[in-house]
């Protein structure tokens, strides 16, 4: 499942530079990202992608907490 695997290769990114599952979900629906980092950014666009539908969205968020969505 590649957007999985693009899933979580932004979250280890994002983790890696200090930013917390609530971080993250605060950030990746926005329009600006309040981040000096050009990577961050980046990373949160890459992200945005990933998540452009509701399914998608809940996946990311079962990944960050470890929840075990059914189908």
């Amino acid at each position: 499942m590649a957007e999985v695997s693009s899933m979580q290769q932004a979250v280890e990114v994002l983790r890696g530079k200090g930013l917390s599952n609530r971080d993250i979900l605060s950030n990746v629906d926005n329009s600006h990202f309040p981040f000096e980092d050009e990577e961050v950014v980046m990373t949160f666009i890459d992200l945005q992608i990933e998540c452009s539908s509701d399914k998608d969205f809940n996946k990311l968020v079962a990944y960050l907490y470890d929840f075990d969505l059914k189908d």
